[in-house]
């Protein structure tokens, strides 16, 4: 499979979260300030929530943002027969159920589908992208308590 055609198709589905993301944060700050948010006693604090989901939302899409932008000039390597690192696309089993990840900075869970295949995001920082790091295909990986799993290839 071709890694900058996967990129490609992840960075669109990241995009579209960002828009939804985008109205998401203009509805809540809407809300915080309509004029029926405006609390009318100590207790009523539905402005006020409306306003800390606001912020965090923005919050995440700065995040988000940021990532994309990256995303957008990265150039996946190849990793056979290298140890796993950012930018790679491994295919695992686990359970008896094979998997095929791309090891990402940033969209962690998304889910595309290139050439019929369906492909998940993990991060780094993830209990899966951290268990991978730095194996290589015929190894094996363990995450959560007894969790195991195989490394089938890595491109």
């Amino acid at each position: 499979m071709n890694k900058k055609d996967i990129l490609k198709v992840v960075v669109q589905a990241l995009e579209e979260e960002l828009r939804v993301q985008l109205k998401g944060q203009a509805m809540a700050a809407e809300g915080a300030t309509h004029t029926e948010a405006k609390a009318e006693s100590k207790w009523d604090t539905c402005g006020l929530e409306q306003s800390y989901l606001a912020r965090g939302l923005a919050k995440q899409f700065e995040a988000l943002s940021a990532g994309v932008m990256e995303l957008r000039s990265f150039q996946p390597l190849d990793f056979s027969g290298k140890g796993i690192g950012v930018g790679a696309l491994v295919e695992a089993e686990t359970d008896g159920f094979k998997d095929l990840f791309f090891l990402l900075e940033c969209g962690g869970g998304t889910e595309v589908e290139v050439d019929g295949r369906e492909i998940t995001v993990i991060t780094p920082e993830s209990p899966v992208g951290s268990a991978l790091l730095g194996k290589s295909a015929g190894g094996s990986y363990s995450f959560r308590k007894g969790q195991e799993g195989s490394i089938l290839s890595v491109e």
